[in-house]
């Protein structure tokens, strides 16, 4: 793996938050988008859900962080994100 093309990818991962997930995660549950990130392109296990929807999850010292999203051409669509 070319460690230089990983970071820039870490970087440059285009996202966009539904309105709920904007409201949700940024206001009510204090979850940053470098945790949804991290959660998104490292997840301890990952499951397809309806309507071409992913979950994946993540286990962090605070709890494990459960990510619902779609992946469309050009970005990770985050549609909710919470602690379980």
């Amino acid at each position: 793996v070319d460690f230089n093309l990983a970071i820039w990818y870490l970087l440059n991962v285009n996202m966009r938050f539904t309105d709920h997930a904007k409201y949700r995660l940024f206001m009510e549950r204090g979850i940053s988008v470098d945790l949804v990130k991290a959660v998104i392109l490292e997840p301890d296990s990952t499951v397809r859900i309806a309507d071409n929807g992913i979950k994946s999850l993540k286990r962090l010292e605070k709890g494990d962080l459960v990510v619902v999203y779609k992946k469309d051409k050009t970005a990770y669509v985050i549609i909710t994100a919470y602690f379980k």
